[in-house]
């Protein structure tokens, strides 16, 4: 049997949610996926000690992950959510209704019979009806279950506290509310953490992208556009400032070292976008891979990896293996997804 060389690499890209005048996060997202996500994604693998995977860890994610951490954060939906339910406003019900029920209907929300029942009840009138009907009852268990849904796996099943709201399922207390809010808190401590211990004891490697997400090749030369698209409409007068594009790996890689304690070996451009003066870049700044998809491949070789009926790709051999790319007297590996 042929030996397989199989290569893992989760993308983790949140967005920044956090506005930078105001310190306040728009949107909770980043704050939700890492307490249903991250952590568990990393802490599954001390299970299997001999499977190695590569996390990209985008810099805008790794910086909310921090303030998120420090427990000194500005988000309106936390807040709201562990606000005493005999204290809410109607504009605070209302806001409740608009982001409670928002998450996976079917694998999510259908494990808990009464996150459902309430969403069944605020449905009539666009919420209108649930704004007068909901006791405070209604409304402690929907915050809590709103928060308790997005919890990590492995803590609704094994940390006592967590576990024991999960099995109750109903009728909390503000006292409950507030130990939640505590463990919330407490999980997300843990999460960058995890990834540093993993990455020190060889089990994953830690990669990054530029640092504010720019699209590099634009960066460097707008007109670039141009060979992928030649009908791209684009400025009169070119953008080329590829001292920027150096400026945000190197941005990178600084909060990376600061973050993980070594370099980053690995790239993930932003949108997978690159070009030959981009790697040439990335290349002199240290990188030794990047990672793009079949796309860009295709295009580069003119060729397709059209799947036939059992999802074997055509051009397989030349789209699943590393490509050793030399620029001057740098080079950089590329992975095709």
């Amino acid at each position: 049997m042929n030996r397989i060389h199989l290569v893992v690499l989760w993308h983790m890209h949140q967005p920044q949610y956090r506005d930078p005048e105001t310190g306040r996060y728009v949107l909770p997202w980043t704050r939700l996926h890492a307490l249903k996500d991250y952590y568990g994604m990393v802490e599954t693998l001390r299970e299997f000690p001999n499977f190695h995977a590569t996390f990209n860890i985008v810099p805008a994610l790794g910086a909310q992950l921090e303030e998120y951490a420090s427990g000194k954060f500005n988000e309106p939906w936390f807040s709201l959510a562990f606000k005493n339910a005999d204290e809410l406003s109607r504009e605070d019900k209302s806001e409740i209704l608009s982001r409670a029920f928002q998450v996976n209907h079917e694998h999510l929300m259908s494990r808990w019979p009464r996150f459902v029942e309430l969403h069944e009840w605020s449905r009539p009138a666009g919420g209108a009806q649930a704004l007068v009907a909901f006791t405070a009852r209604d409304w402690r268990d929907l915050q809590l279950l709103s928060q308790l849904v997005w919890m990590e796996e492995s803590w609704l099943q094994k940390n006592e506290l967590v576990s024991r709201l999960a099995s109750r399922g109903k009728d909390y207390t503000e006292n409950d509310k507030s130990a939640l809010q505590e463990k919330q808190l407490e999980l997300l401590r843990l999460i960058l953490p995890a990834y540093c211990d993993a990455a020190s004891r060889g089990q994953i490697e830690v990669s990054t992208t530029p640092f504010y997400h720019p699209i590099l090749p634009l960066l460097c030369d707008s007109d670039v556009a141009r060979v992928a698209n030649p009908s791209t409409p684009l400025p009169r007068r070119a953008f080329r400032r590829p001292e920027d594009a150096r400026e945000q790996l190197q941005l990178a890689r600084q909060y990376h070292e600061k973050t993980f304690g070594v370099k980053p070996p690995g790239l993930w451009p932003s949108e997978g976008s690159v070009s030959d003066q981009t790697l040439s870049i990335a290349a002199e700044e240290g990188f030794q891979w990047f990672g793009t998809d079949e796309g860009v491949l295709g295009r580069t070789l003119n060729v397709g990896f059209f799947r036939d009926s059992g999802g074997i790709p055509a051009n397989g051999d030349r789209l699943l293996r590393p490509w050793r790319i030399q620029l001057g007297d740098k080079s950089i590996t590329g992975l095709f997804r």
